[in-house]
């Protein structure tokens, strides 16, 4: 069970960091946005997933602010 959290985890940073290069300073509003939609949609899953991204985001941008 652990293992699986500790994959899961590794997978959402990587995800985060594809968001991060790909949309740079945008990359929180755009997890937002698309979050909202599929919360409009009934998908919340999808916006679970997209803020736990965002969240993962805003939590290395913490890191590297008091490194």
């Amino acid at each position: 069970m652990r293992r699986e959290i500790r994959e899961i985890h590794d997978l959402t940073d990587r995800v985060a960091a594809y968001y991060r290069a790909k949309y740079g300073q945008r990359a929180m509003t755009v997890l937002e946005e698309a979050a909202q939609y599929c919360e409009d949609n009934a998908d919340l899953h999808g916006r679970n997933r997209l803020l736990r991204l965002r969240d993962e985001i805003l939590l290395s941008e913490m890191q590297d602010a008091t490194e």
